[in-house]
């Protein structure tokens, strides 16, 4: 629905922003009928309206019933927030972002972690020494304050973001890759790897750290719910990605007072929705650890 978001959602405008503010804080579930009138046109492509939404600007004009074809009538399925806007459509389109940095700041603390902690446990020694350093220090820096200062150093930018996520979680990553790769680096298979001459390179990347992927996999779904609820965090502290831009931290963050105001459901709405993000992913990415596990391939 994410992906599919501005060919579903009923406001298709950039960021699902069509301000109506007489369509303020609807409850959910409440019709609405506009009479929509064209005042720029925009020349777009289906691609560009796939993944940036519709550019052309449109004044609505409230009306009771259907009069024409220019008339549109619909509902407010999420209600609308404070502004006249549909929740529904912010929250498909936050989605897209919210997923889009978790997944970035996944990807790269894999791929730091897998890295880092496969030399650590592979070659020991002073490259062990440092690596573990490195791990320790970032281990001993509160997440939310890293994240603040790395934000604010290089700006509120969508990578900034990402990358200040990712450097809170690589240290598990790599401390669990260190562990399984001390362990699988004195099986009799890597053993034989070395008798035939396999490089060390190859032996570590093609030959063990597919062997420990299945933990790691584990890990990918706890950080990938960590970096939900630290762009969560972020964007509800005003940190994360600025307005008009939508996401689930900057949702919550406008409509969490509706939960003691008369209506809780503005506010309960955006919350449900991350937490089953996040359940979903948990689900699937333990479906996946099954099927990429070598060991759990053997016994079947």
């Amino acid at each position: 629905m994410a992906c599919f978001a501005y060919v579903i959602i009923p406001d298709q405008s950039r960021f699902a922003n069509n301000q109506i503010p007489e369509y303020a804080l609807m409850d959910p579930g409440q019709s609405y009928c506009l009479q929509k009138i064209l005042i720029t046109t925009s020349d777009q492509g289906f691609l560009d309206r796939f993944i940036n939404g519709n550019r052309a600007i449109y004044k609505n004009k409230v009306v009771d019933f259907k009069q024409n074809e220019n008339t549109e009538c619909s509902c407010f399925w999420f209600g609308t927030d404070k502004f006249g806007r549909d929740v529904l459509s912010r929250i498909l389109v936050g989605l897209r972002y919210t997923l889009i940095i978790g997944f970035a700041s996944v990807v790269l603390s894999l791929l730091i972690g897998l890295f880092l902690g496969g030399l650590a446990g592979f070659f020991g020694g002073k490259i062990d020494a440092v690596i573990s350093i490195l791990i320790n220090v970032f281990w001993s820096l509160p997440t939310i304050l890293l994240a603040f200062a790395i934000i604010l150093s290089f700006g509120r930018s969508f990578s900034s973001i990402f990358i200040a996520i990712a450097l809170t979680m690589w240290g598990d990553v790599a401390r669990l890759v260190r562990a399984q790769v001390l362990y699988y680096k004195e099986m009799l298979f890597v053993q034989a790897s070395k008798a035939m001459g396999f490089s060390e390179y190859r032996i570590l990347f093609k030959h063990i750290v597919p062997n420990l992927m299945g933990p790691v996999w584990v890990s990918a779904a706890g950080n990938f719910a960590l970096a939900v609820l630290l762009e969560s965090g972020l964007s509800f502290l005003g940190f994360g990605l600025q307005p008009p831009i939508p996401s689930l931290g900057n949702i919550l963050q406008e409509q969490y007072s509706y939960a003691i105001s008369g209506k809780p459901l503005l506010a309960l709405i955006p919350s449900i929705v991350v937490v089953l993000l996040i359940l979903s992913f948990q689900v699937i990415t333990a479906h996946l650890r099954d099927l990429t596990d070598v060991r759990m391939r053997v016994i079947r």
